[in-house]
Parts: structure tokens; C-alpha cells; sequence
């Protein structure tokens, strides 16, 4: 175990900065430069493929870190394990890509068919995935600096080559051709190390835990993946959007958020597998706090300059995803808390079962209450989100109980440490308003907020001598002070 957390956690951290930055780059780019209808296809396309991708994806990235954790150790496990996981992914993104293809070829629309069968690509994109193994062994680093090279080069393809209102299907080229590289660089990358063999595979022993991290995937699609397909089917495109592009921004953040907890899942793995439970306790706890002191100023910080927000992405092109991205950033404080139980409690500890029934009957709310807002005439993407938000809450009650009272695990949500981080995080709101009053325009303000809102809620924290906080700090600056030293 020579990879440090701390460093993994710095890596990873990188690699999500710098994927946080590219979209804030393109995607304001792209939504100004895009004729709304055309971009509404390509979100619509872009939702039935993340549609097909689950299939493809069969649960292989998920259950690849958690089973490689187990036998990193061993050589010859580890290439049996991947040459089999691999082999099964080969035939599973094959048999999508032939049905995805079929279905669009038989069912949508001339006008936009170009667009859905270039991004379908990226399926065969997805056989060359195999970056669940970088990310068991830890090796964050070369994951950072290649991810980072190819985002680069998608960047500039971008505004080298797309200039006009209707470049969509130059964009989905762009975006398959940079997912291409990307993956088949790991795949080399990986193959070299450990070399795939196709002899003694061993299939049917994982393909009943991959069916049941399928069957998770499947029932969530009974949340925000099912708002938009149905956004695309009840209302119009251009609302798939509007609903769209809040998720992303928010996802965006949150998966930038993630990193400082998902980097521990393989060694929380590693320390239940081989019932080291002190050491699992300690690390889970230490990501909790890490974690939830930055979502909640994150969460209020994106909900506080909603308008401004969309303005820079839109520039009033999509003013009614205001509302949507509040509720979507108020949604994201409970998805965190949801990654923290899912990945590292419920998955680590062999709870997918569990998971599946809960996520079931949240989904099963979720789609009982969409259905009951079509009929009223209600649909609407800020009703579609809301919907979500109310099953997923239930979903998080039932989930926090099971995590106490049977697995024993003393877990909560509302503890003093995370209570003070809410009240310090909730500065923001009279901080903001008061900036919004001088009239200073949306640029000006965003560049006085933020920083005075970092200043006054980790200032706050160093005051208050949180401990999670020093934690961080002396670890940074530690690190910091390292690498001046070399």
C-alpha cells in the first residue's frame, strides 16, 4: 500500500479541476453558438446513449475496482480477472452497438439520424475501457496526465472546427474521436503491464454479480435519465436541454467534489476483504468529513449564482434552467451523502441486493410521480427534478437506517460537523444579495462572490479550528512543501 490517499486524492483532484474547466470553456461556447432545435437533438441523442452505454458498461467498471482491490497483489489473478472482464465487455458493447444502431436506423428521424448514429460510436469507444484497473491499482497519476493531454486536444478541435449553428454533427465526431484516444491509450497502457490472455477465461463467475451492478444501473435510470427521455417525448427537445445542462453543471461539480472520497474506495475494499474494519472505520469517517465540508459551500455557492450562471452558459438563450439548477444543486448535497453510502458502505461491503430494492422503490416513486404530473399537465423540467429530489430523499431515509441498524455502522447526516458546515455555508446567501445590489454587472459579480464566499467559509473554519480542516490544510501544505523542496 506505497500510494499515499493524500496524493491519490491530489491527482484525482487535478484530473477533476481540469475536467471542470474544459466544459466551463466549450460548453457556453457551444450553447450560444448552437441552433437550439439541433442542440436539443443532440442532448436527446446524447440521453438515449447513456441509455445503451449501461448495457454496454454491463457494471465491468464498477465491479473491476472493487474485485482487482481483492487480488492486486497476486499477478496472475489480476490478468485473469482482467482478460476475463475484458472478454466480456467485447461481446456486451458489440451486441448494444448492433441494437442501438438497428433501433435508430429504423426509428428516428432523417434530420437528426446522422447525429445519434455518430455518438453511437462510443460504444465501441467502450470496449477499449478499461480504466477500472488504473483506478484499483491507484495509479492516479498516469490516469491525470493522459486525461489531461486528450481533453486538451478536444478542446482544440473544438474551436478549430466548429463555427456555425448547425456543426452538431462535426461536435460528435470530435467528442467520439477524443473518447477513442482517450481509451485506447489506457488500453495500451494496461496491456503492456499485464497482458491479456484469452486462455482459461473465467465468465460465469462474474456474470451474476455484473447482472445485479446492471440491474442498479437499470433502476437508476428510473430517476433523472428517465426525466429526460420523457422531457423528449411529452414536451420537446429544447426542454431536454433546459433540464440537461443544470444536471451536467452540477454533475460536473459534484464529480469534482467526488474525487476526494471515490480515490479511497479501493483501499476501503482492500481493508474489508481483508477484515481490517479499525482501519476501514477511520478512512470512511476522515472521507465523510472531508467530503461534506466542501459539497455544502459548493451546493449553496452554485444555487446563489444560478443567473449568472446560465447566463454565462446561455446568454439568456436558456434562462428557464435557472430554476432547475438550483434544485438540482440543493439535489446535490443528498447525492453526495448517496455516494458516500452507496460506494463506500453498501458496495464495499457486498450490499448491491440492498441497494437494488431501495433504488427500485425510489425509482418506482419517481416515475409514479412524473406519471401522475403528465396527467395533470404539469410536466415540466423543474417538476421533473423536484419528483426526483422527493424519491431520492426517501431513498436516503431508508438507506441511513439500514447502514445503523444493520450493519451496524454508526452513520448520520445530521451530525454537529456537518450542521456547522450548512450554517457557515448559508452565508453565502446575504453575501451574495448584497454584492447582486450594487449593480456591478453578472462578470463582476462572480469574481467578487466567490472568492469573499471561499474567504469568510474556510476563513470561519481555521477560526473555529475544525479539525477536518486542519487535517486538509497540514496535508496540502505538507505536499506543498515537498515538492519546493525537491
Amino acid at each position: 500500500m506505497s500510494k499515499s490517499i493524500a496524493t491519490n486524492s491530489i491527482y484525482n483532484f487535478v484530473l477533476k479541476v481540469f475536467r471542470l474547466i474544459v466544459p466551463v470553456l466549450v460548453g457556453p461556447y457551444i450553447q450560444r453558438l448552437f441552433d437550439k432545435q439541433l442542440y436539443g437533438a443532440f442532448n436527446d441523442a446524447s440521453t438515449w446513449l447513456d441509455f445503451a452505454l449501461i448495457f454496454g458498461v454491463f457494471g465491468i467498471y464498477t465491479y473491476g475496482i472493487r474485485e482487482l482491490a481483492g487480488v492486486r497483489d497476486d499477478k496472475e489473478k489480476t490478468k485473469k480477472l482482467y482478460s476475463s472482464l475484458f472478454s466480456i465487455g467485447i461481446a456486451t458493447n458489440v451486441i448494444v452497438l448492433i441494437a442501438y444502431t438497428g433501433v435508430v436506423w429504423f426509428s428516428v428521424e432523417s434530420m437528426s439520424k446522422m447525429i445519434y448514429l455518430v455518438l453511437g460510436l462510443k460504444v465501441f469507444a467502450n470496449i477499449f475501457m478499461v480504466e477500472w484497473l488504473n483506478e484499483a491499482v491507484e495509479n492516479y497519476r498516469f490516469i491525470t496526465i493522459k486525461t489531461v493531454i486528450v481533453r486538451l486536444i478536444y478542446v482544440v478541435g473544438i474551436f478549430a472546427f466548429i463555427h456555425k449553428p448547425d456543426d452538431v454533427v462535426k461536435y460528435s465526431v470530435i467528442i467520439v474521436l477524443t473518447d477513442i484516444l482517450n481509451n485506447l491509450i489506457s488500453f495500451i497502457y494496461v496491456s503492456k503491464r499485464i497482458p491479456i490472455s484469452f486462455k482459461d477465461l473465467e465468465i460465469k463467475k462474474h456474470i451474476v454479480p455484473l447482472i445485479s451492478i446492471l440491474i442498479i444501473s437499470n433502476v437508476n435510470l428510473l430517476y433523472t435519465q428517465f426525466d429526460k427521455m420523457m422531457l423528449g417525448q411529452v414536451v420537446d427537445k429544447v426542454s431536454v436541454t433546459v433540464y440537461k445542462t443544470p444536471q451536467d453543471i452540477t454533475y460536473m461539480i459534484s464529480n469534482l467534489l467526488a474525487s476526494i472520497v471515490m480515490v479511497a474506495v479501493p483501499r476501503l475494499a482492500y481493508y474489508n476483504s481483508n477484515n481490517k474494519q479499525a482501519q476501514y472505520m477511520e478512512l470512511l469517517n476522515k472521507s465523510y468529513k472531508s467530503f461534506m465540508l466542501v459539497v455544502f459551500p459548493a451546493c449553496v455557492g452554485i444555487a446563489c449564482l444560478a443567473p449568472e450562471i446560465m447566463w454565462i452558459y446561455g446568454d439568456g438563450k436558456y434562462d428557464a434552467s435557472i430554476p432547475v439548477l438550483i434544485i438540482f444543486a440543493i439535489r446535490t448535497m443528498e447525492s453526495s451523502v448517496y455516494t458516500i453510502c452507496a460506494n463506500q458502505v453498501l458496495y464495499v461491503k457486498n450490499q448491491e441486493k440492498f441497494l437494488v430494492r431501495i433504488l427500485l422503490v425510489g425509482g418506482i416513486l419517481n416515475v409514479a410521480l412524473n406519471g401522475l404530473l403528465i396527467w395533470m399537465g404539469l410536466y415540466t423540467p423543474v417538476t421533473a427534478v423536484s419528483t426526483t429530489l422527493i424519491a431520492e430523499i426517501v431513498v436516503m431515509v431508508i438507506m441511513f437506517w439500514f447502514i445503523r441498524n444493520r450493519l451496524g455502522i454508526d452513520f448520520h447526516f445530521f451530525t454537529r460537523t456537518n450542521v456547522k458546515y450548512i450554517l457557515l455555508a448559508l452565508l453565502f446567501v446575504p453575501i451574495t444579495w448584497l454584492i447582486k445590489q450594487m449593480g456591478f454587472g453578472v462578470i463582476v459579480n462572480c469574481v467578487a462572490i466567490v472568492p469573499i464566499c471561499i474567504f469568510v467559509y474556510f476563513g470561519a473554519l481555521l477560526l473555529l479550528k475544525d479539525e477536518t480542516m486542519l487535517f486538509l490544510t497540514k496535508k496540502v501544505l505538507g505536499k506543498f512543501m515537498t515538492k519546493l523542496k525537491k
